[in-house]
């Protein structure tokens, strides 16, 4: 099993080490990591250290499905696509984009590349009134994923693809049906499921403590097929226990003032709110190994905030001893 942490080509990450990806490398050494999981963009990824890069996470597109099923200039104001689906009108030109993508992806020659099945706008990760339903968003990932892998040799993605849970209506693993929908209906063959244990933590607001989350993780895992559970190759190994602040905020409603807003202001509201949510918080407990142990997965991530160096490295070493023993 490697053993990874996330990391991104955005000034916010690479920022704190000054530019210096070497300097990243040396401290996936130091603290006993086999590499980084890299978030890409848009842009051709810089010349990074042989070996650093194990996984890829994919960029994500939120309100994408609105622009998949209507396209045209209706669905989403021009001035707003550029955020939301890297300029697409329509359908056509997600599949486009996206083929772009994993192929960008595929030149770092990483392991896998991480594909999230949810849709969900800015209002509604507040009020939680969705437009579209799970079925309704894992029918749309099925064909858009069948859609961009029939434009490769083969039909198969250049990458293994990665595809993981979120909170939002999508791929939650609290249905185990709607899991199985994707092992039944993606018509390719290169690809598997990625867990991320705050992303299901967060499904249930009632949790509290480490304990907890433990247990809800283990009892959401043994409810899956066995199907979908062989299909779970990766791991985002993380801890949030946001509950009193999700519910708080969903009885609050859309902050005021937030339909008056820019759309650039609205995005960085959404996402503060959102951090607050999925807080990347590391496990202490060494109980956190039982999820592994229950998986087996090829890699995990340790997927941990970030906002400094030392921050970064604390936390870090914090799950790492509670996962590896303290050695």
């Amino acid at each position: 099993m490697q053993q990874v942490f996330n990391f991104s080509v955005y000034t916010t990450h690479i920022g704190l080490f000054a530019g210096d990806w070497n300097a990243v490398a040396d401290l996936t050494t130091r603290l006993g990591f086999d590499g980084i999981e890299l978030l890409i963009g848009d842009e051709p990824a810089p010349d990074l250290p042989a070996g650093l890069v194990r996984g890829v996470h994919l960029p994500y597109w939120i309100r994408w499905l609105e622009i998949w099923r209507d396209g045209g200039d209706a669905a989403v104001p021009a001035d707003e696509r550029q955020f939301l689906a890297d300029g697409a009108r329509n359908a056509d030109d997600m599949i486009v984009l996206q083929h772009a993508i994993w192929a960008r992806a595929a030149a770092l020659r990483p392991r896998y590349a991480v594909f999230h099945v949810s849709h969900v706008t800015m209002e509604e990760s507040f009020t939680r009134d969705y437009a579209f339903s799970a079925e309704e968003v894992i029918d749309a990932t099925i064909a858009l994923l069948n859609a961009t892998a029939a434009t490769f040799p083969g039909g198969e993605p250049p990458v293994r693809l990665w595809l993981e849970n979120l909170w939002w209506p999508g791929l939650t693993f609290t249905d185990p049906e709607l899991a199985d929908r994707l092992v039944a209906e993606l018509r390719f063959t290169n690809w598997a499921f990625v867990l991320d244990t705050a992303h299901l933590i967060n499904t249930e607001p009632d949790i509290q403590t480490e304990d907890a989350a433990v247990d809800f993780v283990l009892e959401r895992l043994a409810q899956l097929t066995p199907r979908t559970r062989a299909r779970i190759e990766g791991m985002h190994l993380n801890l949030s226990l946001s509950g009193a602040y999700q519910r708080a905020r969903r009885a609050a409603g859309l902050p005021a003032g937030f339909a008056e807003l820019s759309f650039g202001e609205q995005f960085t509201v959404a996402r503060d709110h959102v951090a607050q949510i999925d807080e990347h918080r590391p496990f202490t407990t060494p109980r956190c190994r039982e999820i592994v142990d229950a998986l087996r997965p090829t890699v995990v991530t340790h997927e941990i905030l970030m906002r400094s160096r030392v921050e970064l490295e604390r936390n870090l070493t914090i799950q790492h001893r509670a996962l590896n023993g303290s050695q």
